[in-house]
């Protein structure tokens, strides 16, 4: 499995097996004598390190729930992404992923839960930092799994002694624990042979048989999945649900946006339309610099999809406007040559916009924006009323955005032919829509029916936006047209460019015409709201 990463290279999975049992150390236990090895098995010098590794999963433990561990590494020689799978007995099947950036989930590991994840979020849910003193077992070649290995200086095992300092940072199971085992892991082509010789000297040491099959699950012990807010809990732990279930979603589309997958930059734009729209409205449930902070880098976020997701919209509307073109007075050839000069001038826009993506998500900016929105999830900056009932609360400041497009609706219609000024209205109206949304999902019996009118209302005004857009959008691919029949490399491309220009500037005309029906739909619509 690959995908393309920075500066254009391939980004691969490596795949190995892993076979290890692990060991507790119960109190009274002795030290083990590995010098006491027997059958031509030698231990070499300890060798001591640190490893720090941060594992994740989603609230609800899907991953973990599936047997499996996701985490990344530094320290070692394995540093990196490591997704480890069951398969038999004490065989794992171990995935590496380059160590990237920390907190950004690489999309081809996420890619391996697709069907249990979906869209909930993965986040951090254990911190580990282990010093593990580790002694290699030589004289495997008695030992090979076939016996045919003739090397008696052969790796057959590897010793870990691991002092364990684990914290849990999932909200609401913030704790620390401490401990001390042992992992016996087989070199490759060892026989499970080995574990028997090994097992001799430190189950006489008092060592037993590990309860716990990974550091994860004995960091967890206890801690149950996460259970969706309700209204009578916080509302600040609603509204950090909310935030991280739009934060899954951004996640799921990253990785398909990149490949232009369709639809796949709407819907990540989306989502980061809707995290802005949760900090506006709920913001005053968390340290104001927190949220000024956060929301600063999803607008930039959000603009650097913009202009690939303006362009995905451009070529729909142009390219349905000409296909109603029964009413233009251009003759059909002309409108077909329109129809190929647009196509390309705005798939050339398209492109322009998506590498310029590309290189954003591979940049530290990108990264820093998934390190901010895991800490905010991960770590609230909450205020003191994130402590009060999440229904009456997050009822309450939706009612004072509802405030915010009365404002804004009088400022419009004080002027109601600045285009902008109803814009200001439409994304008003869309924040108080998804702050409806993150209350049904508390649930609240009447919130869909208010989701679903505030919705209505923000598709009007998107109808006279889009109707904007397409004029101002329109003017510009005309002016391209006429640089081009200007500039033409033969009498007949710039006689065709001109004809294409002016099949656009019927298509003007008719537009602007019907942005006053698009007027009037949404300030009906503005009007039976209120």
């Amino acid at each position: 499995m690959s995908i393309e990463s920075k500066n254009d290279q391939v980004r691969t999975t490596s795949e190995q097996r892993e076979i290890e049992r692990k060991y507790d150390i119960p109190e009274g236990a002795g030290e083990p004598e590995l010098s006491r090895l027997g059958a031509g098995l030698r231990a070499g010098e300890p060798v001591t390190e640190t490893l720090v590794a941060e594992y994740v999963d989603t609230p609800e433990l899907a991953i973990l729930d599936a047997r499996c561990v996701l985490r990344r590494r530094t320290g070692g020689d394995d540093e990196g992404w490591h997704l480890k799978r069951p398969r038999s007995g004490d065989e794992r099947i171990e995935v590496h992923a380059p160590v990237g950036a920390p907190r950004r989930i690489p999309p081809e590991l996420r890619a391996e839960f697709a069907d249990i994840i979906g869209e909930r979020p993965v986040l951090p849910l254990v911190e580990l930092t282990t010093t593990r003193t580790t002694t290699e077992v030589r004289g495997g070649g008695a030992w090979s799994a076939g016996g045919a290995r003739g090397d008696d200086d052969a790796l057959a095992a590897l010793i870990c002694d691991d002092v364990v300092h684990a914290r849990v940072v999932r909200i609401g199971e913030e704790r620390t624990l401490e401990w001390r085992e042992f992992e016996v892991e087989l070199a490759d082509g060892a026989s499970t042979r080995v574990f028997d010789e090994i097992e001799a000297v430190l189950f006489d040491a008092g060592l037993t048989p590990s309860v716990h099959r990974s550091k994860l699950v004995r960091s967890l012990d206890g801690v149950q999945p996460a259970q969706a807010p309700t209204g009578q809990g916080a509302a600040g732990d609603a509204v950090v649900f909310a935030i991280a279930s739009r934060f899954g979603e951004f996640q799921e589309q990253e990785a398909a946006a990149r490949v232009d997958a369709p639809d796949a930059v709407h819907q990540a734009r989306v989502a980061l339309r809707r995290l802005r729209s949760l900090l506006k409205v709920f913001g005053s449930l968390f340290e104001a610099d927190a949220v000024a902070s956060l929301a600063a880098e999803l607008k930039w976020a959000g603009g650097v999809l913009g202009a690939a997701r303006d362009a995905e919209v451009l070529r729909e509307l142009v390219l349905a406007e000409l296909d109603s073109a029964g009413q233009l007075e251009a003759p059909a050839g002309a409108v077909d040559l329109a129809r190929v000069r647009i196509e390309a001038l705005i798939a050339d826009r398209h492109a322009a916009a998506l590498a310029s993506f590309r290189a954003e998500l591979d940049g530290e900016r990108w990264d820093a924006l998934h390190d901010s929105l895991v800490s905010f999830v991960t770590a609230p900056p909450f205020t003191g009323p994130a402590d009060r009932r999440a229904l009456g609360t997050m009822r309450s400041l939706t009612r004072t955005a509802i405030g915010t497009v009365e404002k804004r609706t009088e400022r419009a219609r004080k002027k109601p032919k600045k285009l902008e000024r109803w814009h200001d209205v439409r994304k008003a109206a869309k924040s108080v829509r998804y702050g409806y949304e993150a209350i049904d999902e508390l649930p609240d019996a009447t919130a869909k029916k208010q989701r679903k009118e505030w919705k209505r209302l923000a598709q009007a005004f998107g109808e006279l936006q889009d109707a904007s857009m397409l004029d101002e959008e329109l003017g510009v691919l005309s002016e391209q047209l006429g640089r081009s029949a200007q500039e033409g490399e033969s009498e007949k491309t710039g006689a065709e460019d001109r004809d294409a220009a002016a099949v656009l500037g019927e298509l003007r005309t008719r537009i602007r015409a019907r942005q006053n029906d698009a007027m009037r739909v949404a300030r009906d619509a503005l009007d039976d709201l209120a």
